[in-house]
């Protein structure tokens, strides 16, 4: 980035920032601003172009809330995962950076305080803001991120509960109990698209050998879409916990969706750990080397997951492609190898998590070639016309993956293909 490029993208974020608007509105949504202005300045937008965009989005925004005080080394600790005082933490972490550097900080507090809790809270914002913070290279930014990830931060309560102990918060406590009854129970229902789930397979047996469904995170996938606990866990998050989550976001403060997540790794977290351990994902990665390439894999995979689903466009499946984007900046930060390898199982618990919460939709075979799409100019122009911050990072990401590897993912054009839909250039072929 050259030093008048990061200047435009410094001083609208400058003025746009978290000293103006709170990191969250109408209680429980994402302040976007800070990504959608970094992609579109990646993808060479013009500094009109970031401010007026900036401009718009604010409107949606809430001023910040009030400092109430200082925050030290200890007190920061007691305001984890309460979801106030953002202006604090920010503060906090910001004196941090000023003494310790950005890696230096990020190293010290990205460990067991912080780090189970807010990969996957607040439907992976917090994760999110970090890693577009640190493209940014602002460290102001990088504050908000660090004090999102305490603000937001919810972590699972017990990797293997016992029967009796009802766990969640407060509130959700009898329902994560009554979850963990149903999803053993063979009389519990089981979905409508039960009795077919196997037609997955029938999908795989379309396609070349080698293709997208036959990623190593696709098959998993797959795989947990057969489980019958899972699948009467879907029924359950969407038809009996409905009401109950009325009650549960009113105490939590956090979305219906956190919730659901929050149920999910209260009462599933040991499924959810069998998988990823029967995966052998994890079985070989004894190095950072090892690491970044089980990351690409990942990464692909996040990918894979979005553009195959049968629910085209699932608004939470694309959250996945822009954490793993975003969480590609903040890996390198961590202290320890083992810290490294923590987070990306942190986070590929979390993308399981997001599948079963969006019911756990069918997988769908690609057929595009590259003759079939229009070029990343195209795509790129249409994309900074717009105002849909998900549409902007998800385009931006895209461009950015094909660059690092190359036009195809198992000899299909994805990359381009899925900017291409998203931005609208071409519609959804479902």
């Amino acid at each position: 980035m050259s030093l008048s490029a990061k200047s435009a993208l410094h001083n609208v974020l400058a003025r746009y920032g978290t000293d103006r608007f709170h990191i969250e509105y109408e209680t429980y949504k994402a302040n976007h601003l800070l990504h959608a202005v970094v992609a579109l300045h990646g993808l060479q937008a013009s500094e009109e172009r970031l401010t007026s965009y900036a401009e718009a989005m604010s409107t949606r925004l809430e001023p910040a809330r009030p400092s109430e005080g200082d925050l030290d080394e200890t007190t920061w600790k007691e305001h984890i995962g309460k979801r106030r005082r953002f202006l604090d933490l920010n503060k906090f972490f910001s004196r941090e950076i000023a003494s310790r550097g950005v890696s230096g900080t990020l190293a010290h507090y990205l460990r067991a305080d912080l780090l189970d809790g807010s990969v996957s809270c607040a439907a992976l914002h917090p994760v999110i803001h970090l890693g577009y913070a640190l493209m940014a290279d602002r460290e102001r930014d990088v504050a908000d991120g660090l004090a999102y990830m305490a603000f937001g931060n919810r972590p699972p309560r017990y990797a293997s509960p016992p029967d009796d102990v009802a766990v969640g918060d407060g509130s959700s406590g009898d329902v994560c109990a009554e979850v963990r009854r149903r999803i053993n129970s063979p009389d519990a229902p089981l979905p409508p698209w039960a009795s077919a789930c196997l037609g997955n397979a029938s999908a795989m047996d379309k396609q070349p050998a080698g293709g997208l469904l036959c990623h190593p995170l696709a098959q998993l996938l797959l795989k947990m879409r057969q489980d019958v606990r899972l699948q009467r866990l879907t029924v359950y998050l969407k038809e009996q916990v409905n009401d109950h989550l009325e009650e549960v976001v009113a105490a939590t403060k956090a979305s219906r969706y956190s919730n659901r997540l929050f149920i999910i790794l209260d009462t599933a977290l040991p499924i959810l750990q069998h998988y990823l351990d029967e995966s052998g994902l994890f079985e070989s990665v004894s190095d950072d080397e090892k690491l970044k390439e089980l990351f690409t894999a990942v990464e692909q995979g996040a990918l894979v997951a979005y553009a195959s689903s049968s629910t085209a466009d699932d608004f939470f499946l694309l959250h996945g492609v822009t954490a793993a984007f975003a969480i590609k900046s903040v890996m390198p930060h961590l202290a320890s190898f083992d810290e490294r390898r923590a987070m990306l199982r942190i986070f590929c618990r979390g993308l399981l998590a997001v599948y079963i919460i969006q019911d756990m939709p069918e997988l769908v075979a690609w057929r595009v070639t590259d003759d079939d799409l229009p070029s990343w100019d195209t795509i790129t122009a249409e994309t900074i016309r717009k105002t849909d911050e998900h549409l902007i990072k998800v385009v931006f990401s895209c461009k950015r993956l094909e660059a690092e590897h190359g036009k195809t993912l198992r000899g299909v054009p994805l990359y381009r293909a899925v900017a291409a839909y998203k931005s609208g250039v071409l519609p959804w072929p479902r």
